[in-house]
């Protein structure tokens, strides 16, 4: 089975989250025996950096081709139709270099509907998979609708990263998305037993951005834990709040219990999730969450909000699920977990997780669904 993969981006060492949740997927096929050429069609805004224009390189044993068109804020047809192009001039390229493809295999809106130009072009099978939250509000842009409206017309197969967002699509497009998880990568995150218990730590990570309510769980950390000794918590991830939380820490003296770790990498991550007690989210809005799968396959209880992705997969027995916004949920949340952490048995939540979630798993679904449409 030989699949083009078509994307926003692929991680790099300045930007490591960059594409990574369709880069996994291209792996795990890999791994499984799927031929995955990855093509990145990237016109984010020049304050991005990286090269501008054409790229081959290989990464992790995956051939990827990129076309690099920084443009960023400018309309939205006019951003179509450059990354059509790109996409465009890419595969003439990949068609003489390493044949015609079995199935295209888009990623997000705008890659589906620019892969769905492509299609009617080469007539080969469109599989889309969205991750979109955008697609996932209540009120979907104009703009927004009319291009998912096109993809998935033309999707011979639409997959959807959580029941909540598949729902979502089937009212607002009448349309049924088959549901297929994201995947946590069970080689780096998996279970492990505590190694120092000297501290009580919980564990969070996002984009610091307003939607991740990092802020509100610093309030609800100082209400409960300001004056408990050996209660900390460690925050990874950047973005545009970082110098106010850091306000917020200051303000309530806790930069000795809390602390901003900034964008690391995964392996730091994961290490971190292995000497912690309780990863928290106060997300307000999530397709899927990637970010809780990881702590679950390390064994971690989790606190989620009820925001679109955790609902599918977080319960009684792995972790709590509370209203977003809810400071005082919140904080009772955390004091829970501090005094009942001991209720939760890590290594089921990490073998649950792991049965789930694991690369083999879910690639092996998406395998499926190719084969279910060569036929």
């Amino acid at each position: 089975m030989y699949v083009l993969f078509i994307t926003r981006g692929y991680p790099t060492e300045k930007y490591k989250g960059n594409g990574i949740f369709e880069f996994d997927q291209a792996k795990a096929l890999n791994k499984i025996g799927c031929k995955v050429i990855y093509v990145s069609v990237d016109v984010r805004s020049i304050r991005r950096w990286r090269k501008w224009g054409f790229e081959r390189k290989k990464i992790d044993g995956i051939e990827i081709y990129s076309v690099n068109i920084p443009l960023g804020r400018i309309p939205k047809v006019l951003l179509n139709k450059v990354a059509a192009w790109g996409l465009k001039y890419i595969y003439k390229r990949i068609l003489k270099e390493q044949g015609e493809p079995d199935i295209l295999h888009a990623h997000f809106t705008n890659m589906g509907y620019v892969a769905s130009i492509l299609k009617r072009k080469v007539n080969i099978p469109l599989v889309i998979t969205e991750h979109s939250s955008m697609i996932n509000k209540l009120n979907i842009k104009k703009a927004k609708y009319k291009e998912a409206a096109v993809a998935y017309k033309n999707a011979d197969v639409l997959i959807s990263v959580s029941k909540a967002l598949a729902d979502n699509i089937q009212k607002n497009f009448n349309i049924k998305p088959i549901y297929v998880p994201n995947m946590v990568d069970t080689d780096l995150f998996n279970y492990s037993s505590k190694i120092n218990n000297d501290k009580f730590n919980f564990v969070s990570t996002g984009n610091l951005i307003n939607t991740k309510r990092m802020d509100l769980l610093i309030e609800a950390f100082n209400r409960a834990f300001s004056s408990v000794e050996n209660v900390t918590l460690t925050i990874f991830g950047d973005g545009c709040e970082k110098s106010y939380l850091g306000r917020i820490i200051n303000k309530y003296n806790l930069d000795k219990k809390i602390v901003l770790k900034g964008m690391c990498s995964r392996k730091s991550i994961s290490h971190q999730l292995k000497n912690s007690d309780c990863f928290v989210l106060a997300s307000q809005s999530e397709t899927f969450g990637v970010a809780y799968i990881e702590a679950l396959a390390v064994g971690l209880p989790v606190i989620a909000t009820k925001c679109g992705g955790p609902e599918g997969f977080v319960h009684e027995g792995n972790g709590l699920l509370i209203a977003i916004d809810d400071l005082d949920a919140l904080t009772n949340a955390i004091k829970y977990m501090y005094e009942n952490n001991d209720k939760y048995n890590r290594e089921k939540i990490a073998k649950d997780t792991k049965s789930l979630f694991s690369p083999e798993n879910v690639a092996n679904k998406i395998l499926d669904l190719y084969k279910s449409i060569l036929i």
